[in-house]
């Protein structure tokens, strides 16, 4: 299966990942979009600003949504990067065990 064929290739790699930094970005960035919604709570509103009221409400409501958009986005790569981490994890603990038992890995 190719990357085309959305397997993501296949056979040996000279992927070097350290699992920790890892963490700590899909961390980082789960805690930066939750902390990005929960200031999203709050935002001014536009009662008595006169005339300029609907294009006050017009950006306000365009800015609710792309820090709705940047939120979910920020939430959604922590969670992939994470996915990630874990598979490469247990395919280097497979391809450790395969070394140590029968002396080469399980792609040759």
């Amino acid at each position: 299966m190719s990357a085309a064929d959305g397997g993501g290739g296949g056979g040996a790699s000279n992927l070097v990942v350290d699992h920790a930094t890892l963490t700590r970005v899909a961390d980082q960035l789960g805690q930066a979009g939750s902390a990005f919604d929960s200031v999203g709570t709050s935002r001014p509103g536009a009662g008595g600003t006169g005339q300029a009221e609907p294009l006050l409400l017009m950006i306000l409501a365009a800015a609710s949504d792309a820090a709705a958009r940047l939120s979910f986005e920020s939430t959604t790569i922590a969670a992939a990067v994470e996915d990630c981490n874990s598979t490469v994890a247990t395919v280097d603990a497979h391809e450790a065990a395969s070394f140590l038992i029968n002396g080469v890995g399980t792609d040759g």
